[in-house]
């Protein structure tokens, strides 16, 4: 059974998601984009209290937090990461972006980032009720 600080982290990680769609909405692409991403790095953190036993660690990639947390997952599951994983640096800096983040990213990227997130999200917090 989840405890209430891992139920927190799963709330907290879903409201980066609401977030995710209220940017997105309001366009407002790049920042809608990281939020998608951030609800995943959130809510991956959680996987290791509650499938390893171990503290979260102070790690931002999404690819090596799945690696660790699950080993494997679905294709699809592993490319929706993928996907993701470089929006944690590119969506907020200028150096990253190669040019102003507010100017690379359209609509079209936040719906899709939003809408890839959604599905990866639930596939995750399954994993971890299954498993409580």
């Amino acid at each position: 059974m989840l405890n209430e600080r891992e139920r927190t982290w799963i709330a907290d990680a879903r409201t980066e998601l609401v977030a995710a769609n209220l940017l997105a909405d309001n366009a407002i692409p790049h920042v809608a984009i990281f939020h998608a991403r951030q609800a995943l790095e959130k809510l991956l953190k959680c996987g290791y209290p509650v499938l390893k036993g171990r503290p979260m660690p102070h790690e931002h990639s999404l690819q090596a937090m799945v690696h660790e947390v699950f080993g494997r997952i679905p294709d699809e599951i592993w490319e929706i990461i993928k996907r993701l994983n470089p929006f944690y640096m590119s969506t907020r800096y200028v150096d990253a972006a190669g040019g102003p983040p507010s100017q690379r990213f359209d609509l079209e990227d936040a719906e899709e980032a939003v809408t890839m997130a959604q599905e990866a999200f639930e596939w995750i917090e399954a994993q971890y009720t299954a498993k409580s």
